[in-house]
C-alpha cells in the first residue's frame, strides 16, 4: 500500500542532496523536485528520506518490461532521467515503459479495457503509474510525463490531435539540456506551442536542427523507431523484506508479489512453469554466513496462474523451517514449458463438475506440495524388455511435455508385478501355486539385459513367460528360467 506520510527520494552529492521525487503528502507540504533536502525537511519534519538507487530502478524497470510483454510485443524501456529546476519548474521525468498497443487492443476488449487491465496489474504489483496515449511514442511519453507531474493533458487519439494535445505542455517536458531550456525561458517561451509558432529556419540556426527533429518525431512528421525490448528466456526476480522474517508463513505476502510478476512474464511468453525455485536469503549480519534456504515447487503440468501457484506454495511452506531470519526472497524459473489453456465447452458442465483430468491433477499437485516427492510420486515407462525394470518411480513433475513414451508390449501384462520373482513348487516339472497350474497362453520369450552385463542389480534374463490358472480361478503370470538354476517362478497376478 502507498506510503501514508511525506516521502522523498534524494540524489546528488551526499553533502548537498536534492529531492528527486516525492509523493503527494510531501507535495502537499510544499516539497517539490530539485529542492534542497534541508529546505524540504524544514517544511515537513516527519519527512522520510530514501536515497535514490539506480540499480534497483533498473531491475524494477526490467521486471516490469517482462511483465508488460503480455500486453504488447513492442515494449521499450525509458531509462531514468535527472530532475532539475528552472524558473520553478522541474525538468526530467521518472523512468517508464512505452508500449505499442494498437495491435492488441481488440484482444483485451478495446483500449479502455486494456488500460484498466494494465492499471489493475500494476496495482497488484505495488506500482502506481501515469498513462499517456497518442499515435506516436514520443507524444505518448510527453503526455504521460505531464500527468505524472500533476499537469492536465489530453490524449491524442488521431494524428490531427497531436499538435493541440502537445501545445499546452511546458517546455521542461521535452527533457532538453539545461542551457537550452534556460535560454528558451529567457526569451519568454514557456510551452511547446510557443516553439511550434517560431520560424523553423531561425530556430534551427539558434538551437540546432536536432531540436526540430525531436518535435517532428512527436508530431509524427518524422519516423521514430523505438528500441524493442527482448524478454529473457528465464525469469528471475527478488524482493527485499521490510523486516526480518522468522516464520515461513510470513513469506506468502512477498511471494504473492513475485508470483504475480511471474504470471505476466509467462503470459508474455505463452508458456507455463513446472519448476519454481524460491530462495530465502538470511540476515548477513551474523558472525557466520548462513546458506540461503531454497524452496522448490514442482508441478505435474505447466501452470502460470498466480493464485494456483500461491496455494501450492502455501502447502509447501508447511514443510519448511528457516534456520535464521530471512531478509530477502527471490524467485527463479530456469525452464519454460508450452502452456495449453483449458478450453471452454459449448455444452453445460456435467453434474459432477469434473473437468477432464484437471481435478485429480490439482489434487496430486497439492498432495505433492504438502507431503513431498518421497510420498507422492508417479510411475514412468522405461525402454526395457525386462518386466522388473520396465517401470520406475519418479517425482510427480518428472514427465515433460514432448517426452517419448515407450510402446507397450503386444503381449498381455498383469496388473500386479511382484517386487521380486518368487520360486514355484513343481511336480514332474509342472509348476504349482495353491494347486496345479494350467498353462493357457504362451510362451513369450524374453532375453534381454546384455548391455548391463556384470551389474548384479540388473542381471541378464533368459525366460519363457506363460499365463497360467489354478483351480481357484486365479490367473498368474509365470516364467520358466532358461539359465541355471532352472525352475519356475511367479512374477505377477492378473485381476
Amino acid at each position: 500500500m502507498p506510503w501514508a506520510g511525506p516521502l522523498a527520494i534524494t540524489e546528488g552529492p551526499r553533502e548537498r542532496p536534492l529531492i528527486a521525487f516525492c509523493n503527494h503528502a510531501a507535495r502537499a507540504a510544499g516539497i517539490a523536485p530539485a529542492m534542497k533536502l534541508a529546505a524540504a525537511q524544514a517544511l515537513a519534519r516527519t519527512l522520510t528520506v530514501v536515497p535514490r538507487n539506480p540499480n534497483r530502478e533498473h531491475d524494477a524497470l526490467h521486471e516490469l518490461a517482462c511483465w508488460a510483454y503480455q500486453f504488447s510485443a513492442q515494449v521499450t524501456i525509458r531509462p531514468p532521467t535527472l530532475l532539475r529546476s528552472y524558473g520553478g519548474q522541474a525538468t526530467g521525468t521518472s523512468s517508464g515503459l512505452v508500449l505499442e498497443t494498437g495491435g492488441s487492443e481488440r484482444l483485451f476488449g478495446g483500449r479502455s479495457e486494456l488500460h484498466r487491465c494494465i492499471r489493475r496489474g500494476l496495482g497488484s504489483l505495488g506500482y502506481r503509474a501515469a498513462f499517456g496515449h497518442a499515435t506516436t511514442a514520443a507524444a505518448a511519453w510527453l503526455i504521460g510525463t505531464a500527468r505524472a507531474s500533476g499537469l492536465a493533458a489530453r490524449d491524442a487519439q488521431t494524428h490531427e490531435q497531436l499538435q493541440p494535445a502537445l501545445a499546452p505542455l511546458p517546455l521542461p517536458m521535452l527533457e532538453w539540456d539545461a542551457d537550452t531550456t534556460h535560454a528558451l525561458h529567457a526569451l519568454g517561451l514557456a510551452t511547446i506551442g510557443h516553439l511550434l509558432g517560431l520560424p523553423r529556419d531561425a530556430f534551427a540556426r539558434r538551437f540546432g536542427a536536432n531540436r526540430l527533429d525531436h518535435l517532428d518525431r512527436a508530431l509524427g512528421l518524422r519516423p521514430d523507431p523505438q528500441p524493442a525490448f527482448s524478454p529473457p528466456a528465464r525469469f528471475a526476480a527478488r524482493i527485499e523484506l521490510p523486516a526480518d522474517v522468522t516464520q515461513t508463513g510470513q513469506l506468502m505476502f512477498p511471494a504473492h508479489r513475485l508470483l504475480r510478476s511471474l504470471e505476466g512474464f509467462l503470459r508474455g511468453h505463452d508458456a507455463g512453469a513446472t519448476e519454481l525455485m524460491f530462495t530465502a536469503h538470511h540476515n548477513p549480519r551474523g558472525v557466520q554466513a548462513v546458506t540461503a534456504t531454497q524452496i522448490a515447487l514442482a508441478l505435474a503440468a505447466p501452470e502460470r496462474d498466480a493464485g494456483r501457484l500461491a496455494k501450492l506454495l502455501a502447502e509447501r511452506l508447511t514443510r519448511v523451517s528457516l534456520p535464521e531470519p530471512a531478509v530477502e526472497l527471490s524467485l527463479a524459473v530456469e525452464r519454460l514449458a508450452p502452456f495449453q489453456a483449458l478450453n471452454a465447452s459449448l455444452l453445460p458442465p456435467s453434474q459432477d463438475g469434473v473437468r477432464d483430468g484437471l481435478d485429480w491433477l490439482q489434487l496430486a499437485e497439492t498432495l505433492h506440495a504438502r507431503l513431498g516427492s518421497e510420498r507422492v510420486f508417479q510411475l514412468q515407462s522405461v525402454d526395457d524388455h525386462r518386466p522388473e525394470h520396465a517401470i520406475r518411480i519418479v517425482p510427480l513433475a518428472a514427465e515433460r511435455a514432448g517426452s517419448r513414451v515407450p510402446a507397450l508390449p503386444s503381449e498381455q501384462r498383469p496388473l500386479v508385478i511382484l517386487p521380486a520373482p518368487q520360486p514355484l513348487p513343481q511336480q514332474d516339472e509342472q509348476p504349482g501355486y495353491r494347486g496345479q497350474l494350467m498353462l493357457i497362453a504362451g510362451p513369450e520369450r524374453i532375453e534381454a539385459g546384455w548391455w548391463d552385463f556384470g551389474d548384479p542389480h540388473r542381471p541378464t534374463v533368459h525366460r519363457d513367460y506363460f499365463v497360467a490358472r489354478n483351480r481357484r480361478g486365479q490367473t498368474l503370470w509365470i516364467y520358466r528360467e532358461l539359465k541355471q538354476p532352472r525352475g519356475w517362478y511367479l512374477h505377477g497376478f492378473f485381476c
